[in-house]
């Protein structure tokens, strides 16, 4: 590990005799590796005592981590920057050494593995699963680069895998080797199924790879109910740590402006083309280029200072949560449509006995930005709508999927989509033939 490590770096900064700003810039890689650097020097800053560092982390790899199970809280916060910026390293070194082409859905893709290791994903837990993607592509006679970004959204079951380790038999080695099955298995049938399963929504749930580990979790759950094994949920939060986090999320945030307006060049044009990525569903890169990352610093400073005035507790997964959100700023995210949703979960909970400050329903707040191209397209109104159903049926899903599931939103705005998408398309039909129809009677 430590080897393909090292040739993934030597590979990521194969700079030669060229050492221009621009060629470091121009690489999502490369990018992506720096941001986690900041995450490294966080951690010492935080916690400079090396040996501390390494306890947090081995606590982290040996916590149980299924829903809610917040690294901050199990192994300090800089041991969960050391554990995100390591696991996000083993993702980075895979599509290097596999010399996958990048794209909008790499960004994504990445960050999302970066947010929610800070709670459930960690290198120990994901490698099985990436391992059942490599065969998976094998056995499908397709180059892994096919399926390669699906393995990094299938780590969202890793949780699944941890569990066989503490539940199953009474001996710890048999259990391994049944976590490693497990991890195989469900990185092996992922991709056919999520590429099913997107139908359902028509592209308008991001967290199409939640929505798919979500179906899968709820099998699995309730088939191993039957043989009496139960997964009991865990509520580890963490808190005092908004002078740290904050500061951090708003310096990653300039990072990616100062990469975008770099690479742009044109100060006003970069902001101005920035405002109009709500027009588009998804896939900004080819479109936009580097302004994605002038939208993702956005989204970040954003989320961030409304963290802030709300008075909300970040927790690990609302750092998650947040750098998911910066993720997706490539991949059909901007603050319209976020802002929207966000509305509805608020609205959600004055209207219920809710409370906007509990911790779950702060993650859930910056996680239902995850159904962005439906305001996108239909109207701000309709993200309103859209966060307002997905609150209630996010704060009740994981308890079927076991907690199995790290992204439970996604499983939810499934669900909202199922319900929402017909409803708008019945609706604005309606009009349109209405607006034809007086068109026609004033001939």
């Amino acid at each position: 590990m430590i080897y393909y490590g090292f040739c993934a770096l030597r590979e990521v900064f194969r700079l030669g005799a060229d050492t221009k700003v621009t060629n470091i810039f121009s690489s999502i890689h490369k990018v992506f590796f720096i941001t986690l650097m900041f995450f490294v020097a966080a951690a010492f800053i935080v916690d400079p005592n090396p040996a501390s560092l390494w306890d947090g982390f081995i606590a982290i790899l040996r916590a149980p981590d299924i829903l809610v199970t917040d690294y901050v809280y199990v192994g300090g916060l800089g041991s969960s920057f050391i554990t995100a910026a390591f696991t996000s390293m083993v993702a980075l070194s895979m599509l290097v050494l596999f010399k996958h082409q990048a794209g909008s859905a790499t960004i994504s893709s990445l960050w999302l593995v970066l947010g929610f290791a800070f709670f459930g994903k960690n290198p120990l837990n994901i490698i099985p699963i990436f391992f059942g993607g490599w065969l998976y592509a094998k056995f499908m006679n397709q180059s892994f680069n096919v399926n390669i970004l699906t393995c990094l959204v299938a780590a969202s079951m890793a949780p699944a895998v941890t569990q066989k380790v503490f539940i199953g038999t009474d001996s710890f080695y048999l259990n391994i080797a049944f976590a490693i099955c497990m991890g195989v298995f469900l990185g092996f049938i992922f991709d056919p199924v999520a590429k099913n399963l997107f139908k359902v929504h028509d592209g308008f749930n991001l967290y199409n790879g939640g929505f798919t580990a979500g179906m899968l979790a709820i099998i699995i759950t309730s088939t191993l109910a039957t043989y009496d094994i139960h997964y009991e949920m865990n509520s580890q939060w963490s808190s005092g740590n908004n002078n740290v986090i904050a500061p951090l999320l708003i310096i990653i945030s300039l990072w990616l402006i100062f990469v975008g307006l770099y690479m742009h060049g044109d100060v006003k044009d970069a902001f101005r083309r920035t405002l109009s990525l709500r027009q588009n569903q998804n896939n900004y890169f080819p479109d936009y280029g580097y302004i994605c990352y002038v939208n993702m610093g956005i989204l970040g400073i954003f989320c961030t200072l409304v963290a802030l005035a709300l008075g909300f507790e970040i927790n690990g997964l609302a750092l998650g949560a947040i750098l998911s959100v910066m993720g997706f700023g490539a991949n059909g995210k901007q603050v319209y449509s976020v802002s929207s949703l966000m509305a509805g979960v608020a609205l959600a909970t004055f209207t219920s006995p809710l409370s906007l400050h509990a911790p779950g329903i702060i993650v859930i707040f910056f996680f239902v930005a995850c159904l962005s191209p439906i305001p996108a397209k239909f109207g701000w109104h309709w993200g309103v709508i859209a966060g307002f159903l997905h609150v209630h049926i996010a704060t009740s899903i994981a308890v079927p999927s076991g907690g199995i599931n790290l992204y439970n939103n996604g499983v939810a705005a499934g669900f909202v989509t199922v319900l929402l998408l017909p409803v708008i398309r019945f609706i604005n039909l309606r009009k349109e033939n209405a607006k034809e129809a007086a068109a026609n009677a004033n001939k």
